[in-house]
């Protein structure tokens, strides 16, 4: 079989196709010499056929054993996953307040910024718990930016109302305003917003997500 470096783009593209295939049926539950017969099947030669294989297994099974979770990196993913919505909430509020404008795309942008601080805080592993954090983290984070720019909404409707005096008093923190804003999330929500929520949701679960290949 020859070297990668060593052919056409055309060999090199079928080759990728090849690998795309072996991985799949990986994905599936097959094993090396199921693989290796379907490739036989396909009027690949045996000889190249199995070697490829067992080149695609080797590499799969190392790049999953490097990305297998670990329980003791949990806290430091749980760590970067709430930093990075806080983070990407209060960013999203600030654009809101001073565009005026709701930009509920920014919702994606804070699942994926979520879901690549998991990566990171996790050392690059991989795996269910990782991407239930990292889910977490994106709703937190919209969440998070909701709130910000309600919060200062309600300020800026108090100070008209009653004065600046009266709404330089009200806390962002204050466990009433937050309760209010928990009751009345709803207010805050519209069609498009899930729709966004959802793909943010998406976004975060696909990026720590295992290669899917059971060791």
């Amino acid at each position: 079989m020859k070297k990668v470096t060593d052919v056409s783009e055309k060999e090199k593209e079928a080759i990728e196709k090849l690998y795309a295939f072996i991985i799949k049926q990986m994905k599936a539950g097959s094993d090396k010499s199921v693989i290796t017969q379907k490739l036989v099947e396909m009027g690949i030669n045996k000889s190249d056929a199995s070697h490829l294989v067992e080149t695609v297994h080797t590499q799969i099974v190392k790049a999953t054993k490097e990305t297998e979770f670990t329980s003791s990196l949990l806290l430091p993913a749980l760590l970067g996953g709430v930093l990075a919505a806080v983070v990407g909430g209060v960013i999203w509020g600030l654009i809101v307040i001073v565009t005026n404008y709701e930009i509920g795309f920014m919702a994606l942008g804070i699942g994926g910024l979520c879901g690549f601080a998991v990566l990171l805080f996790s050392k690059g592993k991989r795996g269910l718990p990782l991407q239930v954090i990292a889910v977490f983290s994106s709703i937190l984070g919209i969440f998070v930016g909701k709130y910000f720019f309600f919060f200062h909404y309600l300020k800026e409707t108090l100070a008209k109302e009653y004065g600046v005096a009266v709404a330089s008093n009200l806390s962002i923190f204050s466990q009433e305003v937050i309760q209010f804003f928990l009751d009345h999330i709803e207010l805050t929500l519209s069609g498009f917003d899930i729709l966004w929520v959802i793909l943010a949701v998406i976004t975060a679960w696909r990026i720590p997500k295992g290669f899917g290949i059971k060791l």
